[in-house]
C-alpha cells in the first residue's frame, strides 16, 4: 500500500480550498463540481477535499494505491469492505474498515495517471470520488 494523498471531508469546498491556500497548496486539478486536489505549487496532490456526506461519515484519512483494486477485493473478500470497487472520477475506488472500524480508501488511478495530479483536471460532475 502506497499513501496517494490524504482526503478530508469538507461542508464548504471553496471555503476550504481558499484555507488551504493561504497555507500555501494550490488546487491541482478539479476531479468533479465537489472534489478538490490540492498541493504544493508544481508539485502532486497532497490532499483531497470531498464535499460528500457519505466521505464525511467516513471521517478523514489517507488513500492508498493497491495496484489493482479488483485484484486486492478478489483477494481480502474476509476484509470490512464498505464500499467494493467502483468507478470514480479518478479511476476504481474502494474502502474498507480496518480492524478498529476506520475506514481505508483505496485508489486505483485512472489510465495514465500514476497520482490524481492533472492542471485543472475537471472529469465529471460526480457527488463524491465514486461516480
Amino acid at each position: 500500500m502506497r499513501l496517494l494523498f490524504e482526503l478530508r471531508p469538507v461542508e464548504h469546498l471553496e471555503a476550504s480550498v481558499d484555507y488551504y491556500r493561504e497555507l500555501g497548496l494550490e488546487p491541482i486539478a478539479w476531479p468533479s463540481d465537489d472534489t478538490a486536489l490540492l498541493g504544493p505549487r508544481g508539485q502532486q496532490s497532497t490532499i483531497a477535499l470531498v464535499r460528500d456526506p457519505a466521505e464525511g461519515a467516513l471521517g478523514t484519512g489517507g488513500v492508498y494505491d493497491v495496484g489493482d483494486i479488483d485484484t486486492f477485493f478478489e483477494h481480502h473478500r474476509a476484509l470490512d469492505w464498505l464500499l467494493s470497487p467502483a468507478d470514480s472520477p479518478l479511476g476504481r475506488y474502494a474502502v474498507f474498515a480496518d480492524r478498529t472500524g476506520t475506514a481505508i480508501r483505496l485508489l486505483d488511478p485512472a489510465p495514465g495517471e500514476t497520482r490524481p495530479s492533472s492542471a485543472n483536471a475537471r472529469h465529471g460532475a460526480a457527488a463524491s470520488l465514486v461516480a
